[in-house]
């Protein structure tokens, strides 16, 4: 199959990491994969896909195919209006709960005679309950020959590590307020901790919390960071499926994660993680200190996790897509 894929940028984040690993798998089981991609935008991941520079995301500059992917409401009605190739939406995120001033301009790209691929449960009945539109849940995954175990300096020093993925201002359903607020409540009860963290916008942390700020230019300096903490922290209030969880799973790590929606398909409170409500400082606190204080307890999740982890491959996302497109 001839598979076009309009995309704005693919930085860092994880509806760029979701494109990029779907061209890659889906070009590797044998298919004409193409992204087509502003000629300004970045590229960060390196792609077995071929790449297409245009001047701008408009019909005209769409090569034709047999299927035709948008994934991001500006993409959407380029690829419809061009009419070179079945149209599949797909929604990497709701784009209204997130882009309040343009609320209405992207949910009317759900409108459109076109079938709906959505990366999670939750999702899917977001978008049901939003639009009316039915649509097929593909899950994202994880690369398990990158993100795997490492040590933990911790068993050495005694001292525990927390790793948190620091989100720019324009991110604000990130939560780093929570986790600030948070680190405030436990230092007067834990003190043998560190925090470590990525700033994929460059940020820096504020106050009196005493972070290391690291560098991951490339996914193995990532799934380190993963592996060397003791505990993983994300604070979001909504999330499509949120990989980073998924990553620290499989990196061995155990999770505090917010019950932000797309994590369900994969996230169990006192199974392989701890689930906590968004936005609540209490219970995230005492989920971080629980997991802190108690080794066999925090171990225990680990394992689970890593178990749960290995199910979600990179792979399986792409014969599911590669499946369903075969079905229409």
């Amino acid at each position: 199959m001839k598979i076009i894929i309009p995309v704005l940028s693919l930085e860092t984040g994880g509806g760029a990491r979701f494109l990029y690993e779907l061209a890659n798998g889906l070009a590797d089981r044998g298919h004409n994969v193409e992204i087509v991609i502003p000629q300004s935008a970045v590229i960060v991941w390196p792609l077995r896909a071929k790449v297409r520079r245009v001047p701008e995301l408009a019909a005209d500059f769409l090569p034709p195919g047999d299927f035709i992917l948008p994934n991001f409401y500006p993409t959407v009605m380029p690829a419809w209006q061009a009419k070179k190739g079945r149209v599949v939406r797909l929604s990497l995120v709701y784009e209204p709960l997130i882009l309040t001033d343009v609320a209405d301009l992207s949910k009317n790209t759900y409108s459109i005679d076109a079938p709906i691929l959505t990366i999670s449960e939750w999702q899917h009945e977001i978008i049901l309950q939003e639009t009316g539109r039915d649509s097929t849940v593909i899950h994202g995954g994880v690369d398990g020959s990158v993100f795997h175990p490492c040590p933990k300096p911790s068993r050495q020093s005694g001292r525990k590590t927390i790793f948190y993925i620091l989100r720019g201002p324009g991110y604000t359903w990130k939560g780093n307020e929570d986790f600030f607020q948070a680190y405030e409540r436990l230092r007067a009860r834990f003190s043998g901790f560190d925090i470590t963290a990525v700033a994929p916008e460059g940020l820096t942390f504020t106050g009196s919390i005493p972070c290391a700020i690291k560098k991951a230019p490339t996914d193995e300096h990532l799934a380190r960071l993963y592996g060397e903490a003791d505990l993983f922290v994300y604070t979001s209030y909504y999330e499509a499926f949120g990989l980073p969880p998924l990553e620290a799973m499989a990196c061995g790590t155990a999770v505090v994660t917010t019950d932000c929606g797309g994590t369900r398909d994969y996230a169990r409170s006192g199974e392989n993680c701890r689930v906590v409500p968004p936005s609540d400082i209490g219970q995230l606190t005492e989920a971080i200190y629980e997991l802190l204080s108690d080794d066999a307890q925090r171990e225990h999740l680990a394992r689970n996790g890593y178990l749960q982890a290995q199910a979600w491959s990179w792979q399986r996302t792409a014969a599911e897509v590669e499946r369903f497109l075969l079905s229409l």
